[in-house]
């Protein structure tokens, strides 16, 4: 499964269009709205790096009020039932 945090700069008073718009792509997992350099981040979760090729450009990119996006590939992922189950020696 690959994670991919997609920062969204949208046209003035586009945000809450283009956020609608977010949620309806298939692997489109969350939307939030932001403050900072980006109006919206999009946490896309897909099983490859095909799909997730063709969808930020075509598909959230084509997306009507965007103005610009940047995309950041997560490496790993560090939950606290991760961190919990590294150091669990199986004591109860």
């Amino acid at each position: 499964m690959i994670t991919a945090f997609v920062h969204i700069q949208t046209e003035p008073s586009a945000a809450n269009g283009v956020a609608a718009g977010l949620t309806a792509i298939e692997g489109v997992a969350e939307v939030y709205s932001v403050t900072g350099e980006w109006d919206i981040i999009a946490i896309v979760r897909l099983a490859d790096y095909d799909q997730l090729a063709k969808t930020v450009p075509d598909q959230i990119g084509s997306l009507k009020g965007i103005v610009r996006t940047s995309t950041v590939l997560a490496f790993r992922s560090f939950t606290k039932e991760e961190i919990a189950a590294t150091w669990d020696i199986g004591l109860s």
